[in-house]
């Protein structure tokens, strides 16, 4: 390709860098936020956009006519997804298939490696994907609409492969010891594809014969351990019960902040405890101590009521309908509070869009 043509390719995508580096965070937090879903243990997720100097170089090897856009580009963002098993891979390859348009020409799926019998090495699964037609309907994903990503799906032991293979087989040698290394490789490849199958048989062989059987104590539990205890919807409701008086309060400011009284049923109260526990798990509020802190801060100075009060004045105009009991007060403070988090997540697939709905009475 000509050094004028590639330097103009060069300064279109750095134009779009930006862009490119937001699309590649929120893919890499909406499967971070999907796989935490399905319960699939996670080694690590990993997320960039090609660095331009790397675009440039990769120029040279392609064909001008085959260019016509940076949509010709499919790994100028790249999601890296380790896991522990092959079942994982599996199960996140499903995922995949029904969250995002694939692009199956230029993908590599299970079952294309299954059925190749020039299969070489022990290769993973990679996806190239676009947004579903759905969500790119949303306002805050429209503008990544015609952005495609590649998403690499690894057992650790295949990105092992993935990472020394290439420096073995591309390494300058004679023909004969080139062939020599090849074939060790393959029996290599043999091994850790083994090893990754008998990994996942020993982890299935000891969930088997796991028992039910809590740790032994010798120490009664303190209130600081208590305090520190993962976020669950239990110890959430537990926390609730012995402090009754924090929604009443919060169902109480929030009429005094100018929302219409709302006298909830206990089957609705319920429900809004649970977009509650939503709400906490994708503000990253992790501990009873995290939730207890944040109760703490919105009491400092009268910022709760403050907040409370400008979300009131911002929708004057559409709140005489909204439900607001003091778990949904809470949930409110915690979507304008915690915005910095929040942002960046998929608000739809996290349940915190419908229940923002539900309070303005737009969802049952």
């Amino acid at each position: 390709m000509e050094g004028r043509k590639a330097e103009e390719w060069g300064r279109a995508y750095v134009e779009k860098l930006s862009l490119y580096e937001e699309f590649t965070m929120r893919v890499k937090n909406l499967v971070q936020d999907l796989i935490g879903q399905e319960d699939i243990m996670v080694y690590g997720i990993q997320g960039s956009a090609k660095n331009p100097d790397e675009f440039i170089s990769e120029l040279a090897k392609r064909d001008e006519g085959e260019l016509s856009s940076l949509g010709a580009f499919q790994d100028l963002s790249q999601v890296r997804i380790l896991l522990h098993f092959p079942e994982d891979v599996r199960n996140v390859e499903k995922i995949l298939q029904q969250e995002f348009l694939v692009d199956l020409a230029h993908s590599v799926t299970t079952s294309s490696l299954v059925n190749d019998p020039e299969r070489f090495g022990y290769p993973s699964i990679s996806y190239v994907v676009s947004l579903s037609n759905e969500r790119s309907r949303l306002r805050e994903w429209s503008k990544y609409r015609d952005l495609k990503c590649t998403v690499l799906v690894r057992t650790v032991i295949q990105e092992a492969w993935a990472t020394i293979s290439p420096k073995v087989s591309t390494t300058a040698t004679d023909t004969l010891t080139q062939k020599k290394l090849k074939r060790k490789l393959i029996r290599l490849s043999a091994l850790l594809e083994e090893a990754d199958e008998g990994f996942l048989a020993l982890w299935d062989a000891a969930k088997d014969s796991s028992m039910l059987v809590a740790p032994s104590r010798t120490e009664p539990v303190q209130e600081e351990e208590k305090q520190s205890q993962v976020l669950s919807q239990q110890n959430l409701a537990d926390y609730f019960k012995e402090h009754k008086e924090i929604a009443e309060e919060w169902a109480a400011n929030a009429v005094k902040a100018g929302f219409p009284a709302f006298y909830p049923t206990e089957e609705y109260l319920a429900e809004s405890f649970t977009y509650l526990y939503d709400m906490l798990q994708a503000s990253e509020i992790k501990t009873i101590e995290d939730l207890d802190r944040f109760i703490k801060d919105i009491h400092k100075n009268g910022l709760g009521m403050e907040q409370l009060e400008s979300i009131v004045k911002a929708f004057e105009k559409e709140n005489a309908n909204w439900r607001v009991d003091g778990f949904s007060a809470l949930f409110l403070l915690l979507l304008n509070m915690k915005w910095d988090v929040l942002q960046e997540k998929d608000l739809v697939a996290l349940n915190v869009k419908k229940g923002s709905d539900r309070i303005k009475g737009l969802v049952d």
